[in-house]
């Protein structure tokens, strides 16, 4: 699960008041029964998980309404996977798990998600998580769904001149331009997280993958280039001729995420590339942010938004308390509390019978997206190689940093599919 912090969302059923630390034993007891025969679960948690607002009242409903207890375990986000990997070989200290989701032996490891909250899921959402054997593994979580792109300060960009979202790669050469000329920083990268870059390749791929579905298979069989891809060359050429522009931030490379989104939401930029789950890092700096967001336009024809996957919450095969797990899931996820986390985090719901009642610009756009239907898994969550994120951050690195040019970056980034297709062993590599 790497770089889990800013790709993922936030799981769902994350506070408890019995928090233990990263790493310690599990405090249920061995029969999975405690006084009264009431249970301890023990969720397994990366540790930028476990301060969101709105789940504490849940988490002490469910607990109140059965008897049982939620421990919330946190670890360090880069370790997440490694331990509960762990956890799960030595199948004890764990009830609750996110991630695995690559796993060959799923039924080893994790029971499918049950409850009535299938018939809940947006259609296009309950197709991307069901395997092909039918079942959905693990169940969703509350989140709001998320969603790569432009988000940016609208009353920067009206300052500017720019009233309308771009619609094609041009445009959006002509409103950073303006917003250049109205004396503030376009577009703002913060190349030193490297994660962000990402985003910009999130964004065009999904746009990519919904010109081809066939795509995802054809790279992963290397049976295509990236640069052969149609768009490619075009869409970091755009990126070059912003960067040789000036149409962004003099200190690129070094930037922050935070420093990004803090210029952003005070109006000293006009636009980030990134996660709409960075809307929430925005609007804590500045709570009067005039936000929107739009998709980063394809090369030539429609733009395809690639909406990622709700977490799915695992239950441990081995569990001793699996249906009272499965129970406390279900609950957190239960309209009336589904509703209530959305009322806390306002967003893009999963489920068709939870809508933020009053959200924010950017929020709305990414709604009317999601209602536009069309949208397409991201890349990353279809292809079955590991993404060679760090070569790829590299690669970006070099042609903002004008290193090298399109054609090289292509070549950057092939050799680095290349060796992550090798060791993945894939057939064609």
């Amino acid at each position: 699960m790497p770089r889990i912090r800013r790709t993922a969302a936030i799981g769902a059923a994350v506070l408890a008041m019995t928090a233990v630390a990263a790493g310690c034993s599990s405090s249920t007891p061995k029969d999975g029964a405690g006084p009264a025969d009431h249970v301890t679960i023990t969720y397994m948690l990366p540790s930028s998980w476990a301060n969101v607002p709105g789940f504490q009242d849940n988490v002490h409903a469910w607990e109140k309404q059965t008897g049982n207890t939620v421990t919330l375990t946190p670890v360090p986000d880069a370790n997440y996977d490694s331990l509960v990997q762990a956890r799960l070989a030595a199948k004890s200290g764990i009830d609750i798990f996110a991630g695995q989701d690559t796993a060959k032996d799923k039924a080893a490891i994790m029971h499918p998600g049950t409850g009535p909250w299938l018939e809940r899921l947006d259609p296009g959402i309950r197709k991307a998580i069901t395997s092909p054997d039918g079942k959905v593994w693990g169940t969703p979580s509350a989140d709001g769904l998320h969603a790569s792109g432009v988000i940016y300060n609208k009353d920067v960009f009206a300052k500017a001149g720019v009233t309308t979202p771009p619609t094609t790669l041009a445009d959006v050469q002509s409103a950073l331009q303006k917003v250049k000329n109205a004396g503030v920083t376009p577009l703002y990268l913060s190349g030193k997280d490297g994660w962000t870059l990402l985003q910009h390749r999130n964004s065009v791929n999904a746009s990519f993958v919904g010109a081809d579905q066939q795509l995802v298979s054809k790279l992963d069989a290397n049976q295509i280039k990236w640069a052969d891809v149609p768009g490619f060359n075009q869409q970091y050429q755009a990126l070059a001729d912003w960067v040789g522009k000036g149409l962004i931030n003099d200190d690129a490379l070094t930037a922050t995420y935070e420093s990004a989104t803090a210029a952003l939401a005070n109006g000293k930029a006009g636009a980030i590339i990134n996660g709409t789950w960075a809307l929430a890092e925005i609007t804590k700096a500045n709570p009067s942010a005039n936000l929107g967001f739009f998709l980063l336009p394809a090369a030539d024809g429609p733009s395809t938004l690639g909406l990622g996957k709700p977490n799915l919450l695992k239950v441990a095969t081995f569990s001793k308390a699996a249906v009272q797990a499965q129970d406390f899931l279900n609950f957190m996820i239960a309209q009336p509390q589904a509703q209530k986390f959305m009322a806390a985090n306002p967003g893009v719901s999963a489920f068709t019978d939870v809508k933020a009642a009053s959200p924010s610009g950017a929020v709305a756009d990414l709604q009317k997206l999601v209602d536009q239907g069309g949208f397409v898994v991201p890349f990353d969550q279809q292809s079955a190689i590991p993404q060679p994120q760090d070569d790829i951050v590299a690669a970006y690195q070099e042609l903002i940093g004008k290193r090298v040019d399109v054609t090289a970056f292509g070549e950057l980034v092939q050799k680095a599919w290349q060796s992550a297709g090798a060791k993945a062993t894939a057939a064609g590599f």
